[in-house]
């Protein structure tokens, strides 16, 4: 089974799962945690203690949803990445990669799930109406 562990600013994360798990009820394999007063070594430690608590047997895979891309939750998902049970990082999450994930994630594996859900992601962002440019 593939794992999602959502990483984030805040209370982003926690929201996300929470939402996730009204629409299809619950969802384990699935968790989310915040930066909020951790270290970056603290993050990966968490990271890798709840893969290793969540994503252990073989076959199983991990990916990482991170809010945005390049700041402590980035960086400390793309270091706990590194050996141990297989993981892709995704930045930018939002509510239809989730369900998509959740939705896919026992039919894909880890290398065409993340395409699919960078794709899912994409086509959920628009604008209703008309936008004005400049």
């Amino acid at each position: 089974m593939l794992c999602g562990l959502v990483v984030t600013h805040g209370g982003i994360g926690k929201e996300l799962v929470r939402v996730v798990e009204l629409v299809l009820g619950p969802v384990p394999g699935l968790a989310a945690m915040t930066n909020s007063g951790k270290s970056v070594q603290d993050l990966i430690d968490e990271i890798r203690a709840w893969t290793a608590a969540n994503c252990g047997a073989p076959g199983d895979g991990l990916l990482l949803f991170i809010d945005d891309f390049g700041g402590s939750c980035a960086n400390a998902a793309q270091i706990a990445a590194i050996g141990g049970t297989p993981a892709r990082v995704l930045t930018g999450i939002n509510l239809a990669m989730l369900l998509d994930f959740v939705t896919w994630r026992d039919t894909l594996g880890l290398d065409e799930l993340p395409r699919r859900l960078v794709e899912k992601g994409r086509d959920a962002i628009t604008a209703l109406g008309p936008v004005q440019e400049g």
